[in-house]
């Protein structure tokens, strides 16, 4: 017998220390891993940014290098020069001709470059503009005036103005005079096309890329990220002004720290930089693997021992545990589960025969509670459906049968008959959909003795295969009651309801429309707002009603849906199921 007494320790205190001690090494060598893992990934992603950036810049640098120097080769041309200072007495022939070949130069130029949107010549003496894209037109003086005149040619190639970059070249060339220029030569820059060139750059759709002006006068980004945009703007101005030509660096910029790889360009004046979030890159690190290999040969044996332990500690008493879960799973509800040790396990086990126990009582209660709540809310809305039409019905009969038409007077009485015939059944909760249907034709030809001569209704075709299709009774007819009461109350003439029916994939769609002035937007957002609402319905009847009762009968997949229809009027469809997938 051992003198020396253990200490008294819980199953949670052992599993905790247990778990210490396992996982401490696994923490050491996924820290290594993800050390070397971050500084190769950075090393890869710094030299391929880089580069990319630096291909791209060449790229650009090397296009609008050849722009503006064909630019400044249009300066020197013969047409430009006599147009400019002879252009009054030269024959109109001879006029004319000069401008045509200026403008197949102006198309030349266009076509020498996909980041040309436009190439013009304005000729002072002339108050003419000679474009690829117009023609000949009169000078835009504003741009005019601008592209002459602008103090961002003297340290930029591009202008910027009013949201468009242009490349200006005026001859004579001076800054500082006042003087208009004879002629001035302008290249618009097609910002869409530099976008989309910037957009390929990218291969990472959370990364991006921006060319700024150094003096931020103008930037284009490949994706409109105003807060990371601006940040980015305001680190580049601080670059420039220490002098940084190119580089890699990670910033943060609002929450996220990015890697941002730049070249400046001389050529543009502009700095060309890219950006990626650096969790983008460094989140999976599945690579080396000899890491990984000396990762998993340790998990073996942790697993292999801790396995072993959880086996010793809970494995044996949760197994119990969860045989007697699946046993309840699977509807058996008499199932006791013994435990001979006093420890947290010996409570749970008593629970939960004191559970199951507790369910066992509470199911039937519940279950048959809940049923008869369901069917009395159902009866008490289903017996909520009464005439609104009654008193109007005898007036309109007695109007009749004043005219001495005697003929619409049975005609009448009989559509009156089979109407109240329906509402009337005390028994039937239920009808088929032919049924209902039918009574909504009774209902239309009623209406029609009112209203014939203002209101129209067309009927479509309920297709053959539901008509036995068993739904709550007076569930159609409260709807298209509800545009002769609310949606054509004020039409003087020419309304219309139109029914329709829409066979769907497992279910059926009926759809009540009308062309009524009445709808308006907060009204329809009302109605709306009332059918998504969990609250039991407050009027009579009416479209809330008919939408409760279908979802207690089906389900809450189906039942009404409002919008605005083609018509102008509201637009109610109900949806039930085309097969039986009744609740209650």
């Amino acid at each position: 017998m051992s003198l020396i007494k253990r200490p008294k320790l819980s199953i949670y205190l052992r599993l905790v220390l247990t778990f210490l001690f396992i996982v401490a090494p696994l923490y050491a060598v996924s820290a290594q891993m993800n050390r070397v893992g971050q500084n190769s990934v950075k090393e890869e992603i710094s030299s391929s940014m880089l580069a990319k950036v630096h291909f791209y810049l060449a790229s650009l640098d090397q296009d609008f290098s050849k722009t503006i120097k064909l630019g400044r080769e249009y300066i020197t041309d013969d047409d430009i020069g006599k147009l400019s200072v002879a252009a009054s007495i030269m024959p109109d022939y001879e006029r004319t001709k000069a401008m045509l070949r200026l403008q197949k130069q102006m198309l030349l130029l266009k076509a020498s470059s996909s980041y040309i949107t436009n190439a013009s010549i304005h000729i002072s003496m002339l108050d003419r503009t000679i474009s690829s894209n117009s023609g000949v037109d009169i000078i835009p003086k504003d741009e005019f005036n601008v592209l002459s005149t602008s103090e961002q040619r003297g340290y930029s190639p591009f202008i910027a103005w009013k949201n468009r970059l242009f490349i200006s070249m005026p001859y004579p060339e001076n800054i500082l005079s006042e003087e208009e220029p004879s002629y001035l030569v302008d290249i618009e820059i097609d910002q869409k096309e530099i976008v989309k060139a910037l957009g390929d750059m990218i291969d990472n759709a959370q990364g991006g890329a921006l060319l700024i002006d150094d003096r931020n006068q103008w930037s284009l980004s490949s994706l409109h990220r105003p807060e990371t945009e601006t940040g980015l703007r305001d680190w580049v101005t601080g670059k420039i002004s220490s002098g940084s030509k190119k580089g890699v660096e990670s910033i943060e910029i609002g929450s996220k720290v990015h890697f941002i790889s730049y070249e400046h360009s001389s050529t543009m004046n502009a700095v060309l930089l890219t950006y990626l979030p650096q969790d983008s890159v460094l989140g999976p690190l599945n690579t080396y693997r000899f890491w990984f290999r000396l990762f998993s040969i340790i998990s073996i044996f942790i697993i292999a021992y801790f396995s072993y332990i959880i086996y010793r500690l809970i494995h044996q008493p949760l197994r119990t545990l969860v045989k007697a879960f699946r046993s309840v799973e699977h509807g058996n509800f008499n199932h006791v589960v013994s435990y001979r040790f006093k420890d947290e396990f010996s409570y749970l086990y008593i629970q939960f025969n004191a559970m199951l126990e507790h369910i066992r009582v509470l199911i039937h209660e519940v279950y048959e509670q809940k049923y008869r709540a369901k069917v009395s809310e159902f009866r008490q809305l289903q017996s909520q459906i009464n005439p609104h039409f009654l008193y109007n019905s005898f007036f309109t009969l007695s109007r009749i049968a004043k005219n001495e038409d005697y003929e619409s007077v049975t005609t009448f009485a009989q559509y009156l008959g089979q109407y109240f015939q329906f509402v009337t059944r005390d028994g039937d909760g239920e009808v088929t959909l032919e049924a209902e249907w039918m009574f909504v034709k009774t209902y239309v030809d009623i209406q029609s003795f009112r209203f014939s001569n203002r209101i129209s209704v067309q009927l479509g075709e309920l297709p053959s295969a539901y008509k036995k299709r068993e739904v709550p009774r007076l569930i159609l007819q409260p709807i298209v009651e509800n545009v002769y009461n609310h949606g054509l109350v004020n039409k003087k003439k020419d309304g219309m309801i139109e029914i329709t029916f829409e066979d769907a994939a497992n279910y059926i769609v009926i759809a009540v429309e009308d062309n009524g002035d009445e709808l308006t937007d907060e009204r329809l957002r009302e109605l709306q707002s009332k059918l998504g609402s969990e609250q039991p319905p407050l009027e009579t009847t009416g479209l809330v009603n008919v939408h409760r009762r279908i979802q207690i009968k089906f389900g809450d997949r189906y039942g009404l849906r409002m919008s605005r229809g083609k018509l102008g009027g509201l637009r109610v469809e109900m949806t039930i199921p085309s097969e039986g997938e009744d609740r209650i």
